[in-house]
């Protein structure tokens, strides 16, 4: 007598050629045990699978381990019974959105961008090597230095004063006229880094709004602009 052995976890016959049930010790008749079944199960096709329910056998979809992407690049794998893949379910993963593109690309961009302001500028502080910080917050304080160093040298006083730490964090002095071209030397040195940013910015949308192009080449174009 042949008996087929229920998976306990998902309930799905465990060999499908069954296997001889065993015998009681006692009686020596045939015991079957709780996690069996006597009816062998339905023959299945490709991702089909063989389930028992209460007494009796069901045919459901077996895709579990199956990858497929959906048109909009997103990856699934599915991972239970009785699941299927959409009917425009993707084999291989599509090409990335010609607007999920831009925006990653726009996203590096601004990352190198913000890299280019924390590395600073290298400058000459009183004699000495050293690096101008030119982080958003370092910005600001250079606008005021600079419009300060300005004020002093209109009323006369081009002599005046400056104390000013670059990234060594050690205190220089510096006239108001050397201050006004530390701050200048600096505020362009940002302006090119912003200006850097807008230029490789406006060639994406320059790229997407050619119709000359068409999608692949356009996302080649876009994978090709760099910092």
């Amino acid at each position: 007598m042949l008996i087929w052995d229920i998976n306990p976890v998902d309930q799905t016959v465990i060999d499908p050629a069954g296997r001889e049930c065993p015998l009681d010790p006692m009686s020596r008749q045939p015991k079957v045990p709780g996690s069996a079944m006597t009816e062998a199960p339905p023959p299945i096709g490709e991702h089909e699978a063989a389930r028992a329910i209460g007494s009796a056998w069901e045919v459901v979809a077996d895709w579990r381990g199956h990858v497929y992407w959906t048109v909009d690049g997103q990856r699934h794998e599915i991972t239970e019974l009785g699941l299927e893949p959409p009917a425009d379910a993707l084999d291989e993963e599509p090409p990335e959105l010609l607007e999920r593109l831009a925006a990653r690309k726009r996203s590096e961009i601004d990352q190198a961008r913000d890299a280019a302001f924390a590395a600073g500028l290298n400058y000459t502080i009183a004699g000495e090597p050293d690096v101008i910080q030119t982080r958003p917050q370092d910005q600001i304080n250079l606008l005021g230095l600079s419009a300060k160093a300005q004020r002093l040298i209109a009323a006369g006083q081009p002599d005046a004063v400056f104390t000013f730490r670059g990234l060594s964090n050690i205190n220089r002095e510096l006239t108001a006229v050397e201050m006004d071209e530390l701050a200048l030397a600096a505020l362009a040195h940002i302006e090119c880094i912003y200006q850097r940013s807008w230029d490789r910015k406006d060639a994406i949308d320059a790229i997407l709004a050619d119709e000359q192009l068409d999608d692949d080449a356009k996302r080649a174009a876009i994978e090709a602009v760099e910092w």
